[in-house]
């Protein structure tokens, strides 16, 4: 059973004022949805073959454990952090590889962000990355909805609930951090 959003949010509060329970209830009680999340990232992504959804939740968890303190009070701020972490473990990942190989075997990669669905080897997803940190720099919120859309996995819908805003206002700035992103990747 999914936990209540009142609880998770209580959770959340306790987590970030550093009560270790609450921080390890939060991550029990979230622990499936994490798993679906990260089986989501993987899929969207192509999969990596040192990654797999067990791994990458816990890689996650261990970065998020790390930050305790500062884990966001509020559910939607939660969710694009966990995107952020799950985005960093897969391009930590793309790098550690590109480092011990430097160039050689790149395996494509199918995003299917919307931003462009083609498929791209770890130098496109690296170029990706660069515009996403020009996006958060550019328009926070639009940034905060790719990590929510694409890297958390979550649909218009549970992105609409999370922000408090109307479907529709959360279709129109997807599409706008869609267009911005494809305006930036092909500046690159």
């Amino acid at each position: 059973m999914r936990p209540a959003a009142g609880e998770v949010t209580q959770l959340l509060r306790d987590a970030g004022a550093g009560d270790a329970d609450a921080s390890r209830e939060l991550f029990a009680r979230l622990y499936a949805d994490l798993k679906r999340l990260a089986h989501g990232s993987l899929r969207r992504n192509g999969g990596r073959d040192e990654l797999d959804t067990t791994v990458l939740v816990h890689e996650a968890y261990l970065r998020l454990a790390a930050h305790e303190g500062l884990l966001p009070a509020e559910r939607a701020a939660f969710f694009a952090y966990v995107g952020k972490v799950m985005r960093s473990v897969v391009l930590d990942t793309v790098r550690g590889r590109r480092a011990d190989k430097r160039g050689g075997g790149a395996v494509p990669l199918t995003l299917t962000t919307g931003v462009a669905d083609e498929v791209v080897d770890d130098e496109r997803l690296l170029a990706i990355d660069g515009a996403l940190r020009e996006l958060a720099k550019l328009a926070p919120d639009l940034h905060a909805l790719v990590e929510m859309r694409y890297f958390a996995g979550l649909s218009v819908q549970q992105a609409s609930e999370a922000l408090g805003r109307s479907v529709r206002s959360v279709e129109r700035d997807w599409q706008k951090a869609r267009a911005v992103l494809r305006t930036l990747i092909e500046g690159a």
